[in-house]
């Protein structure tokens, strides 16, 4: 691999990818709305929407060997249409860009979601387990549907040595998203019905090394990205000290649902996102080890003890710097910033919230004001 594109460049995964990429000896094409202003960047940049239709030209003009797609809008938005125009359509764009230029390889990072949610999933998921949209939860489904359109392109163009990764919850130092903030953020964790849930863990460093070997093989088809491990919900709120609760599936729902309704401030998912905390969707990463040879350097245990030890510093960090909170409030998501200027200027009041630049009580005006 010596040319590599990478959509989603200046997000969490991307900024990393071109890392390891450029230390390997890469030439980096990265593509974003917005470039990095430190750490390593990337040797050409593109500030560009993947729905762009002119975005073929700066891809065509680098000549990729390779196309890694990572742009995806993770944090769910209340506009459920401007996120599917920017997942669907951006991906669409991006895979017509493959199709026409016809890059040695092209890699699509999925997820672990795109199984689904269900109470009769096996732990863990072997590979060839048929992924199935859960529709309540917006994520999830346009990575399932979108993984059906990945593997079209294979079959269209098998010169192409077309694949997808499907990692679990990725962890470590980096990770500052609303998933660290549901999970590690929160004053308590809930056993849905009761259930303790598996939870696995895959870490950041393990993401990219796996993405990595299996380009480097020239691998085809999907690859779950996962350790061959898991850690129990009981686990977290343990490392965590945080109280443990049991509560009915319905009752959650309910309420998350009215906080979603709401806009409550503090709560960033919608509620069929409890889905996934509720049923299994843990994965068996049994052909990037068996058939790339890839080996993990942390467990999922591991890796969740270093995001919380990070997340624990970041709150220290706040309260030295401005006193105790008034509410406990982790930082905001920017690992992609696809979106609207409105988009952006939500991400700013989170980040203003955190810093204790602004109260709750402003929060809650600027909400109603905007």
């Amino acid at each position: 691999m010596k040319r590599i594109a990478i959509t989603g460049s200046s997000g969490y995964i991307g900024q990393r990818l071109v890392a390891a990429f450029r230390d390997a000896g890469g030439t980096v094409l990265g593509i974003d709305v917005r470039a990095v202003n430190d750490g390593v960047v990337p040797d050409e940049f593109c500030e560009c929407d993947i729905r762009d239709p002119t975005l073929i030209d700066s891809v065509r003009d680098f000549q990729p060997d390779t196309i890694i797609h990572c742009a995806f809008v993770i944090r769910p938005l209340h506009d459920a249409g401007e996120m599917s125009d920017i997942n669907i359509g951006g991906t669409e764009n991006v895979l017509s860009i493959a199709e026409q230029i016809a890059p040695a390889r092209f890699l699509f990072i999925s997820s672990a979601t795109a199984y689904g949610a269900w109470p009769e999933n096996p732990v863990p998921l072997p590979d060839e387990t048929q992924v199935r949209p859960r529709p309540e939860y917006q994520y999830a489904a346009e990575k399932t549907a979108l993984e059906g359109r990945v593997s079209a392109l294979a079959e269209k163009c098998p010169e192409i040595a077309v694949s997808w990764v499907r990692p679990a919850v990725v962890g470590g130092p980096g990770m500052d998203n609303f998933l660290s903030r549901f999970m590690f953020g929160l004053p308590m964790l809930l056993k849905l019905d009761g259930f303790d849930q598996p939870l696995q863990f895959v870490h950041e460093c393990d993401v990219v090394g796996a993405i990595q070997a299996v380009l480097s093989a020239d691998g085809r088809g999907a690859f779950n990205l996962g350790p061959p491990n898991w850690t129990m919900t009981s686990e977290v709120a343990k490392e965590t000290n945080r109280r443990i609760i049991p509560m009915p599936f319905r009752i959650a729902y309910g309420a998350v649902w009215l906080m979603w309704k709401l806009r409550f401030p503090l709560y960033e998912s919608p509620p069929g996102f409890l889905y996934f905390g509720r049923y299994p969707w843990v994965v068996a990463p049994d052909r990037l080890c068996n058939e790339i040879g890839y080996r993990f350097r942390y467990s999922s245990t591991e890796t969740m003890k270093e995001t919380v030890k990070r997340q624990t510093r970041q709150r220290r960090a706040a309260w030295t710097s401005t006193g105790p909170p008034t509410v406990a409030v982790a930082t905001t998501s920017n690992i992609y910033s696809w979106g609207s200027d409105s988009l952006a200027i939500d991400r700013a009041v989170d980040h203003a919230v955190h810093a204790r630049i602004i109260r709750v009580p402003q929060l809650l005006r600027y909400r109603s004001e905007s």
